[in-house]
């Protein structure tokens, strides 16, 4: 488990991010209606998603830290997923609507002012790179890596604004706005896609993907005293918190049970980084009553 002192610290550089966002969200919008370009206020849509993903992934992360009670016996860490699910789906109806309106310029080809969409977009990109040094401070959930990517993704887009401006400014061809727009709209879609597939995982109670359960059980299989373990399940409660459950048959000699236990919650606290487990201790024979489900 991560301390209250590191999550409160990732809260703090949460709140300042967000400040910069928002603070140069304004000014690229109204950049973007001076210089008419599409590439900024795309920039601009993609940089109010990523306020809104600030936005949630502080409100999660307050949430989240809430203590379990009888109806909620993980807490609220899955909150922070929950939010992460939001912000990639805002941003695929955001590149959605970049790329109808990259479509509607091609077809019209508007005029574009380059020089007050270069000195915006410079701007932007000082913004992004102070937010992304701020929050790479301190990453614990998936929530705040997603949102670190976001804010990753919309400096990357910052820099081809650039060099729209610039070939703009020295060539007039327009459609070279428009063709940034979409590129904008495929960085979103890109990295969103990959987001998403890590939020469903988890969600769908899926392993971990830095964990092998082979590997787990061929380790505790090597402790004395263990003859097998099976019907072993792990799962994510948030990016940071796993989980196992598993059935462990001892040898009849075997007495130290409590030690054993804990031998078992060391290694895959250690190995693994499960911090959580919940171990059924049979003896050989045990033949259990019910349905026993999968490994």
């Amino acid at each position: 488990m991560h301390s209250h002192d590191a999550k409160a610290a990732e809260q703090r550089n949460l709140v300042v991010a967000i400040v910069l966002t928002a603070s140069i969200m304004g000014v690229e919008v109204i950049g973007g209606v001076i210089s008419n370009s599409l590439a900024l206020l795309s920039d601009a849509w993609h940089m109010f998603a990523d306020l809104m993903a600030l936005v949630l992934c502080y409100i999660a992360g307050t949430i989240s830290i809430r203590p379990a009670t009888w109806d909620k016996s993980y807490g609220y860490y899955r909150v922070e997923i929950l939010a992460a699910l939001v912000n990639g789906a805002t941003l695929v109806m955001v590149a959605v609507f970049i790329f109808y309106e990259a479509g509607q310029r091609i077809l019209s080809l508007s005029s574009v002012h380059s020089v007050p969409m270069l000195v915006v977009s410079v701007i932007g990109l000082g913004a992004n790179l102070a937010s992304m040094t701020v929050m790479s401070r301190r990453m614990l959930s998936l929530n705040v890596k997603a949102a670190f990517l976001h804010v990753l993704s919309d400096a990357l887009s910052s820099i081809g604004v650039i060099a729209g401006a610039i070939i703009i400014y020295f060539t007039s061809l327009f459609i070279v706005d428009a063709i940034i727009g979409i590129a904008i709209g495929i960085v979103i879609i890109y990295g969103t896609s990959r987001m998403l597939r890590t939020v469903i995982h988890i969600l769908l109670e899926g392993t971990p993907r830095h964990i092998d359960p082979k590997k787990v059980v061929d380790k505790l299989k090597g402790i004395e005293g263990v003859v097998d373990v099976h019907d072993v399940h792990v799962w994510s409660i948030t990016s940071y918190v796993h989980t196992l459950t598993a059935h462990m048959v001892l040898n009849g000699r075997l007495k130290d049970t409590n030690g054993l236990l804990n031998q078992v919650k060391l290694i895959l606290d250690k190995d693994f980084g499960i911090s959580h487990s919940t171990i059924q201790l049979e003896r050989e024979g045990y033949q259990e009553v019910g349905h026993v489900c999968c490994f």
